[in-house]
C-alpha cells in the first residue's frame, strides 16, 4: 500500500490518530459547542477542511473556544503546519505504521522498539508536532504588538473620525471606518500583550459604535444593533482590562454612554419609547460629563412620548444643568448648546407645548448654523423641531410648518439621513391628513417620497 499523505496540521494529525473522518469532526465540534453554550451553529465540512489543511490559521473567537475545548491545545498550535511530524514508514502498515520512537526509561536506557506501545508512540509524535508549533508560536507572539506609532496612528484616525462625522457622508466614512476596525480586530485576534489589548479593545469598540451609528443613520437596524452590541462588549471588557487608576480609563465610559445614547436613539425611532427611555435613564446618573447631556435629551424625549412626563421635565432639567462646554471627543453629536435647545424643542412639542418649543428650536437652529454650517444631519434635525413646534402651537401653521421640513430634508443634499427624513415623513402625514388641499403640504411630500427611496434601508423609514 502507498504511503498516506502526511497531515498537514496538528489538528489533522490529531484526526487522524482518533480515526475520525470529516463527518466525525464536524459532529463531535457540535456537540462540544453545545456543551460550552457557544454561540454557533457549528461548521460546514468545507470550513473544516480549510482548518486540516491550514489554510485558515485565525478562526474566530468562538471557534477557538470549542477548538480548545475538544482538544485541551491552544488553536494557534491546532492549526500550525506539521512540517516536523515523522514520516510514515512504507513498511508498516497504514493504520498502525507511525515509526517507533525512542523514549528513555527512569534508568536512561533505551526500551525495545516492542516496548514503545502505540499510546507511547502517539504521545511522542504529539510531542515532536508541538515542538515547531510552539517556536513559532513564541515568534508570533513577539511580533504581535503593533509598534507604539501604529497604536497611535490607529486612536488618531479615530478622533478624525469624529471631529468630520458631522460634515462627511455616511457612504464615505463607512469605508474608512469598516476597514478601521477590520484591522484593529484582525490585531486582536493575535496574542497581544495585556497592555495593549485595553487601547487595542478601546479602539475596537469605538469603531463598531461608529459603524453602528452609521447603520442607523442609513437605516439598517439589524447591522445598527449588532455593532453596538459589539462595542458595549468591547466596553466592558476594556473595563476589566484597564487600570481605574489610568487616565484613559475614563475613555470606557466615554464608549458606555455613547453606545447607550444610540441604543436610546434606536428604539426611539423604532417606536419602542418606554424602552428608550430606559435606556438613557439607567446610563445617565454618573456618566462621562461628554454623554451625560446626551443622555438626558435622549430620555426626555422618549419619556415624552411614553406618558411619563415627569420623568420627561426631570431630565430636561438634568440637560439644561450639564450643557457640554468642551471640544468633540469620539461618540455622538455633542450635547452643547446647540444639541440642548434642539431636544429641549422636541421634547417640549411632544408635551404640547408649542410655543415654547418654537421658542427652542430657533435659538438651537442658530446655534448649530454657528456652530457648523456643514453639519447637515444637526440642522435638518433642528428644522424638523421648529416644524413639529409649528404643528403644535395653540395656533398651528401647517405652511410654516411645511416649509421647516422641506429645508430639513433639502439640507441634506444627496446625503440620506434617516432620523430627518423619518421625523420629517411623519410630519408630513399628520400635516397630509389635516391639510391636504395645501401647495406647500403636497410638495412636501413629494420631497419625502424622494427623500425616502434614497436611504439604502428605505424600507425601515
Amino acid at each position: 500500500m502507498p504511503p498516506q499523505p502526511r497531515p498537514r496540521t496538528l489538528l489533522a494529525h490529531l484526526l487522524v490518530e482518533r480515526h475520525w473522518t470529516v463527518e466525525d469532526f464536524c459532529r463531535h465540534y457540535a456537540t462540544a459547542a453545545a456543551t460550552i453554550n457557544a454561540d454557533t451553529y457549528g461548521i460546514t465540512e468545507r470550513q473544516a477542511k480549510r482548518w486540516l489543511a491550514g489554510t485558515v490559521t485565525r478562526p474566530y473567537p468562538v471557534a477557538r473556544r470549542v477548538l480548545e475545548t475538544m482538544f485541551g491545545i491552544d488553536t494557534d498550535v491546532l492549526l500550525s503546519p506539521t512540517d516536523q511530524l515523522p514520516e510514515r514508514d512504507p513498511a508498516l502498515p497504514a493504520q498502525g505504521g507511525m515509526v517507533p520512537v525512542w523514549i528513555p526509561r527512569d534508568d536512561g536506557h533505551a526500551p525495545t522498539a516492542e516496548e514503545a506501545s502505540p499510546t507511547d508512540r502517539r504521545h511522542a509524535l504529539r510531542l515532536l508536532a508541538l515542538g515547531p508549533a510552539a517556536a513559532e508560536l513564541s515568534h508570533r507572539i513577539a511580533r504581535a504588538d503593533p509598534d507604539p506609532l501604529t497604536l497611535d496612528q490607529y486612536e488618531a484616525d479615530l478622533h478624525h473620525v469624529a471631529d468630520t462625522y458631522r460634515t462627511t457622508p455616511h457612504a464615505t466614512l463607512a469605508a474608512t471606518v469598516g476597514t478601521n476596525w477590520q484591522t484593529v480586530e484582525g490585531v486582536l485576534d493575535a496574542r497581544v500583550s495585556p497592555r495593549v489589548r485595553g487601547r487595542m479593545t478601546l479602539l475596537a469598540g469605538n469603531f463598531a459604535f461608529y459603524l453602528g451609528t452609521l447603520a442607523f443613520d442609513l437605516a439598517d437596524d439589524r447591522s445598527a444593533r449588532s455593532f453596538f452590541h459589539v462595542a458595549a462588549q468591547h466596553a466592558d471588557e476594556a473595563r476589566d482590562l484597564l487600570p481605574a487608576t489610568t487616565a484613559i480609563w475614563s475613555d470606557v465610559a466615554l464608549l458606555a454612554g455613547s453606545v447607550a445614547a444610540m441604543r436610546s436613539s434606536l428604539a426611539y425611532f423604532t417606536g419602542a419609547h418606554a424602552q428608550a427611555a430606559d435606556i438613557a435613564a439607567a446610563a445617565r446618573h454618573g456618566a462621562h460629563p461628554f454623554t451625560r447631556p446626551i443622555l438626558a435629551g435622549c430620555e426626555a424625549r422618549a419619556a415624552a412620548l411614553s406618558g411619563r412626563p415627569e420623568d420627561a421635565r426631570a431630565a430636561l432639567t438634568d440637560l439644561q444643568e450639564h450643557v457640554w462646554q468642551g471640544g468633540i471627543l469620539p461618540g455622538p453629536n455633542p450635547g452643547d448648546a446647540g444639541f440642548a435647545n434642539g431636544f429641549l424643542a422636541v421634547t417640549l412639542a411632544h408635551l404640547g407645548d408649542g410655543h415654547r418649543a418654537e421658542q427652542h428650536a430657533r435659538i438651537g437652529l442658530d446655534a448649530e448654523i454657528a456652530a457648523g454650517p456643514g453639519h447637515y444631519v444637526q440642522i435638518g434635525g433642528t428644522y424638523n423641531s421648529l416644524c413639529r413646534a409649528y404643528l403644535r402651537r395653540t395656533d398651528p401653521d401647517p405652511e410654516q410648518a411645511a416649509d421647516a421640513a422641506t429645508r430639513a430634508l433639502t439640507i441634506l443634499d444627496g446625503r440620506p439621513t434617516r432620523s430627518v427624513i423619518q421625523q420629517a415623513a411623519q410630519m408630513w402625514q399628520e400635516m397630509d391628513a389635516r391639510w391636504p388641499e395645501l401647495p406647500a403640504v403636497r410638495e412636501l411630500g413629494e420631497i419625502v417620497t424622494a427623500s425616502r427611496r434614497a436611504l439604502p434601508a428605505a424600507q425601515a423609514v
